[in-house]
């Protein structure tokens, strides 16, 4: 048994089909093919129910699942220990965080992190906070800031900023003459939000079941300087972080009539092994917030 077979296996089993996971490991199909015919070979076992359309795990392939998954990953834990020797003269750090909270909140910290440890890149993957806990579940992150709403047990983590999320919209909209805004007159205007996975919609699955209404769902990008453009044009009205609101935007902010706050967290998945590099920016940022 060899680990490629494990990690073909793998891929396979969480992709559905071997052409999917021929276009994730980017190798030929017929090699994948061959790897887990003989894996089932040596282990005298049928891992996969071959279908018209994909494949799914048999009962024995479920059980090899939840062995092959712990192999690969004390693997990449004990890589990592023996890079950890080396020390942090070299390393990449990696965490996922949302388009705002990485443009308004992070760019101090990660200027003092550089500045601290010059020898170290610095990864960062744009991305909702609903994705970026499933990517910490599935062992895709080591580090990410999500929301606290999708803490499970599975993560720990250590809170970092609270935000209030306000209503955006042109000068000269409508809504820009009241005071707080109605979740009921919200939901009636064109919207832009962003994509799916971020805490937004999270908001407007809420207020919608409230008012028993349907968004009105206009324009959907995770291009924050789009949506302003779209907004301060008066296309649609968007549900934003107040802090990414500056002067120069030309935008307008009201409050909800209900205000809405949203907690972010560091988070790292409970007794997951962090590269030294991941483990250094981790403890810079702890350390930055509890100093504030």
């Amino acid at each position: 048994m060899e680990l490629r077979q494990l990690k073909y296996f793998v891929a396979v089993a969480e992709q559905g089909s071997i052409s999917a996971a021929s276009r994730q490991l980017n190798l030929a199909q017929p090699a994948i093919s061959s790897s887990i015919k003989k894996l089932e070979a040596d282990l005298n076992s049928v891992l996969f129910y071959r279908k018209e359309r994909g494949v799914s795990l048999t009962v024995a392939g479920q059980e090899f699942m939840l062995h092959a998954r712990q192999i690969l990953q004390q693997t990449s834990d004990a890589k990592l220990a023996m890079q950890n020797l080396v020390g942090l003269d070299k390393g990449e750090v990696e965490i996922g965080m949302p388009s705002m909270v990485g443009s308004y909140y992070f760019p101090p910290i990660l200027m003092a992190f550089k500045h601290q440890y010059p020898g170290l890149q610095l990864n960062i993957i744009d991305d909702g906070t609903r994705n970026i806990q499933q990517r910490l579940l599935n062992d895709d992150l080591e580090l990410g800031v999500i929301a606290d709403h999708y803490f499970t047990p599975e993560l720990d983590g250590s809170k970092l900023v609270t935000e209030e999320i306000v209503v955006c919209m042109a000068e000269d909209h409508p809504l820009a003459q009241k005071e707080r805004i109605e979740y009921q007159d919200f939901l009636a205007h064109e919207l832009a939000l962003f994509r799916k996975g971020y805490y937004h919609h999270s908001l407007i699955e809420r207020i919608s079941r409230e008012e028993n209404m349907i968004p009105k769902v206009s324009f959907s990008s995770n291009l924050l300087p789009l949506i302003k453009t779209i907004v301060r044009q008066g296309y649609a009205i968007s549900p934003m972080w107040k802090v990414a609101i500056q002067d120069d935007d030309r935008i307008v902010t009201r409050r909800f009539a209900k205000p809405f706050y949203i907690e972010l967290s560091l988070a790292w998945k409970k007794d997951r092994y962090l590269s030294s590099a991941n483990q250094a920016f981790r403890d810079f940022v702890l350390e930055h917030v509890n100093t504030r």
